[in-house]
């Protein structure tokens, strides 16, 4: 581990040197530029100040290559471990699935040098263990298990990250291959669910000019799957979210995808919408929270068919010390003329039952009516959720699924999970029953 470490930071900041000196001395050169903060800190000692001004004095004086160097050696390096045991019971299967996987992450980050930084990472998936399950791996990543259920984590090793980001003057621009996590990441996410994380071949811009205003731009040129299969696209993300004193936050957006596989045109779409999400504190403590999203999906790019779905979401709940209750619908537009309202970009486990039922649209669309509950149990956080499935047109009734989840952080910063998730079906897929641990750890 030692030498592998070694060998990471050696290379990033070899790699940090080659795109600061050939990309970004000329333009930095012209002016100096202040990083983007969300609030002045507040005033030091006055002796603190005399140190920041003779540290200011030290680095007026150093040479570029000096602060190149410092920015090199002032960067941060982190390595993540996560373990995971799943378990899948699916009725039309005669086998259960089985799959140990360990996650293993290395990343650098160097220190801003004229506004600029460079973001390393490097991630591994490996099976502990016989391949008793089916990873869904494509492009020579499946591992020939179909006997038994989908566990959506493919072993191999793949750089992650890799990107050069610059903030100053109320914005934040990064290029590169980078994880985007957009809002609460039902358009848009990196999927952290699963071992092999979901990245973009991308530019991202995200601009706070305006009081209490947000605006965020992307385009993404190729996604890097969970199935850790590449696919080119031409998308465009356009987001905005205004903070509304006293309401919350009111986002409205456009995105725009378009894919190059012909076998994923279906999901070449534009959508368009809003959300008002927020909460409000009554005099007794609790709080009241809320939300309600709309929007509409047509047909784009090189989609060959019709699409004309629309997409609704309310929430209402409360929240009091730590404790949330929430009761919401959401609803995915679907029918055999007009298509299905779709969102293959997404962080989707989190959506729609944590037995991963409804990844894709039903032909008829999908209602999903759930009641949640979380908080604190002493160490313990915990949660459970109930949904009641069924279509978007024609009155069938999918099914329904039970999930929990209890977490716990120890002292010397290990975490601890386990989660469950049972669906039992009426008209739509199997029952199916899934349970997993995990351990974490970072340092």
């Amino acid at each position: 581990m030692h030498s592998m470490l070694t060998s990471l930071r050696t290379g990033a900041q070899c790699a940090a040197a080659f795109f600061v000196l050939f990309f970004i001395c000329p333009a930095a050169q012209a002016q100096e530029a202040a990083l983007v903060q969300g609030a002045s800190p507040p005033s030091p000692p006055a002796e603190e100040v005399l140190a920041e001004d003779d540290q200011q004095e030290v680095e007026a004086a150093e040479t570029e290559g000096e602060k190149l160097a410092r920015a090199l050696k002032e960067g941060d390096f982190n390595v993540n471990f996560r373990y995971r045991y799943e378990v899948v019971d699916q009725d039309n299967f005669d086998l259960n699935a089985y799959a140990s996987t360990l996650r293993t992450v290395l990343n650098y980050r160097t220190a801003a040098y004229h506004g600029f930084d460079l973001f390393l990472e490097a991630e591994n998936v490996a099976v502990l263990g016989d391949d008793k399950y089916n990873n869904a791996g494509k492009d020579g990543a499946g591992n020939g298990v179909t006997d038994r259920p989908v566990v959506a984590d493919p072993a191999g090793t793949a750089m992650n990250q890799a990107y050069l980001r610059y903030r100053g003057h109320d914005t934040s621009i990064g290029g590169g291959r980078q994880e985007i996590i957009l809002r609460d990441q039902r358009y848009v996410g990196a999927v952290g669910w699963r071992q092999n994380h979901q990245s973009f071949d991308s530019l991202w811009l995200t601009n706070n000019s305006l009081n209490n205003t947000t605006i965020r731009y992307g385009y993404i040129g190729r996604a890097n799957r969970i199935f850790r299969d590449q696919q080119r696209m031409s998308t465009h993300l356009l987001d905005g979210t205004i903070y509304v004193s006293g309401i919350g936050d009111l986002s409205v957006y456009g995105y725009f995808l378009d894919f190059d596989n012909v076998d994923l045109h279906k999901w070449s779409t534009k959508t368009f919408g809003f959300e008002l999400a927020g909460s409000r504190e009554l005099d007794l403590g609790p709080s009241i929270l809320y939300e309600i999203e709309f929007a509409g999906q047509r047909d784009f790019g090189n989609n060959p068919n019709r699409v004309d779905a629309g997409y609704l979401h309310l929430m209402l709940g409360g929240g009091y010390e730590g404790f949330t209750v929430k009761l919401g619908y959401e609803s995915l537009g679907g029918n055999e003329d007009e298509g299905q309202f779709s969102t293959p970009l997404a962080t989707l486990h989190k959506f729609n039952g944590w037995a991963d039922k409804f990844l894709n649209t039903p032909t008829n669309g999908l209602r999903d009516f759930y009641v949640s509950a979380g908080g604190p149990g002493g160490p313990i956080s915990w949660a459970v959720a109930f949904h009641n499935f069924g279509s978007n047109v024609g009155g069938i009734h999918y099914g329904t699924e039970l999930d929990f989840q209890a977490t716990y952080t120890a002292s010397w910063k290990q975490g601890f999970g386990l989660k469950g998730a049972y669906y039992g079906a009426d008209e739509f897929s199997t029952d199916t029953f899934k349970f997993w641990i995990w351990t974490t750890y970072a340092f």
